[in-house]
């Protein structure tokens, strides 16, 4: 009985010493951003400008092969919106939210899974979660929402400035 049971432990041990192939390890960095979306008018009748400040902090994942599985970014905002007829400036935030990025093998993005408070503009709020997928004409298209997003259906529309008309009127 002793015998036989020499060969299986150490098919057992072998087994639990054999690593698999192993990811290479995720890569972590921060990316801060400044940015000024504006129209001058075209949106809501009346020239906007929403300015964007944000941190981001991201970690890739990759395969064994080395090649980027997804992207995960925890993103905290602090903006603002502004009627630039009228000089009106409402706080947009703050924000915080994670979005997660697919790819592909070839590294394309696939698609983008958003969750949190996105948009915090006093009535305005864009929460909860969102899958944003690319249509056959590269724009994002809600695949998937629970919570209110205006502002993600106005940017799948192709406006996203045009979510913020009614508070800045």
């Amino acid at each position: 009985m002793k015998r036989a049971a020499l060969p299986a432990l150490a098919v057992c041990a072998m087994l639990v010493t054999a690593s698999p192939a192993q990811a290479r390890p995720p890569e972590r960095s921060t990316l801060t951003q400044h940015r000024v979306v504006s129209d001058q008018g075209e949106a809501c009748g009346f020239p906007v400008a929403w300015t964007i400040d944000l941190t981001a902090g991201l970690t890739h994942f990759f395969d064994a092969d080395g090649r980027l599985l997804r992207e995960q970014a925890h993103i905290k905002e602090d903006n603002t919106v502004q009627n630039l007829a009228t000089g009106k400036v409402v706080t947009e935030g703050p924000d915080s939210f994670t979005q997660t990025t697919h790819f592909d093998e070839a590294g394309n993005p696939t698609h983008y899974v958003v969750t949190g408070l996105a948009v915090n503009a006093g009535a305005l709020k864009d929460v909860g979660r969102v899958v944003l997928v690319r249509d056959a004409e590269g724009r994002l298209d809600i695949a998937f929402a629970a919570g209110p997003h205006p502002l993600r259906e106005a940017t799948a529309l192709g406006d996203a400035l045009s979510a913020f008309c009614g508070i800045l009127a």
